[in-house]
């Protein structure tokens, strides 16, 4: 059995996940023991946390614009291994600093840890597709416009570009699209545009309404279109992977399953077994907080030096983020 000491920054949605996510993993992996979580502060050593006797993780889900400094000082404090919320870095001059890492850093990118992507990578993989030529995505939420017809005022940390960056939407959400976009592309864009929208917004940084499109070597593309003042959304995030044999989508809100069309036919896969990470079985899942507890898990058992399967890591999110960083915005 290896012992882990789990250290969290952060009291807020992320971290209150991460919590919760470390409670499923202590009752059902056997080959760990997780010692109490220690909360630390901000702007405390995160040197203080660790303990001399174990292991130690850092669990990042501070505000966005310090995630970078705060996985640097991890690395320095000589953390086992950091599992860091998205997205890593919100400023350009961040990417550079945080390449290079020899210590295991996940990303909580947590929609490509579900089985929905997994299986539609497989059937890329498999051919199933044919040759995969567009990308295309909407994610939708209506905070903003809820926000906005109701005159909630807003008192987020995320109104303040310190801490949130200069962007809202596009690097909130559209880090989990363009994540997932690279990932079954399997390849980088060679030129991205975006465009973003204002309105509703409840400051002036923060894009509610973003239309990214990337060009892809090959004649290939991808567009999304990210809001967080889609009227009536929830959290309607979907896309579709669309090659010369077939196309495959998965949908959030449907997450046990995975639409396949072929010519004019289509048919739904099935998910049919429980989860490896977190033990829940199909169509009885645990939503959004299922890709928390998998890269919550995998980090675990990497730093206790155990056999792991693959989830996303700094170095993919990194390349993430440089498209989004470095994308052309069109007025």
């Amino acid at each position: 059995m290896k012992r882990i000491t789990p250290v969290l920054v952060g009291r807020g949605m992320a971290g209150r996940a991460i919590q919760k996510s470390l409670s499923i993993v202590s009752q059902t992996d056997p080959e760990l023991e997780l010692l109490p979580l220690r909360q630390a502060e901000r702007n405390s050593p995160l040197s203080s946390y660790m303990s001399n006797e174990t292991g130690n993780v850092l669990f990042l889900a501070n505000p966005s614009a310090l995630h970078a400094a705060s996985i640097l000082q991890g690395v320095a404090a000589g953390y086992n291994a950091i599992a860091a919320e998205k997205p890593v870095c919100v400023e350009p001059e961040d990417l550079d600093s945080l390449k290079g890492i020899d210590t295991y850093v996940s990303v909580y990118h947590g929609y490509r840890a579900m089985w929905g992507t997994r299986t539609i990578k497989g059937m890329i993989e498999a051919g199933d597709l044919g040759e995969v030529f567009s990308f295309e995505s909407r994610y939708w939420q209506s905070s903003s416009a809820h926000k906005a017809l109701k005159g909630i005022l807003d008192n987020s940390w995320k109104n303040t570009p310190d801490l949130n960056g200069p962007f809202d939407a596009l690097t909130d959400l559209g880090s989990h699209v363009v994540d997932i976009c690279l990932y079954l592309m399997s390849d980088t864009p060679a030129q991205t545009q975006c465009r973003l929208s204002y309105r509703n917004a409840v400051a002036a940084h923060r894009d509610t309404h973003v239309h990214l499109c990337m060009d892809f070597p090959g004649n290939r593309h991808a567009m999304a279109s990210i809001s967080k003042t889609l009227h009536g959304a929830s959290n309607d995030f979907e896309y579709t992977v669309v090659g010369s044999k077939g196309a495959a989508t998965w949908k959030f809100m449907r997450p046990d399953e995975v639409e396949f069309g072929t010519g004019n036919v289509k048919k739904t896969i099935l998910r049919e077994a429980p989860d490896g990470s977190s033990g829940s079985v199909p169509f009885h899942g645990l939503g959004w907080l299922e890709g928390y507890v998998a890269i919550t898990h995998q980090t675990l058992r990497h730093a206790a030096g155990l056999s792991t399967l693959p989830v996303p890591v700094l170095s993919e999110a990194l390349a993430a983020m440089d498209v989004i960083l470095y994308a052309e915005i069109k007025k």
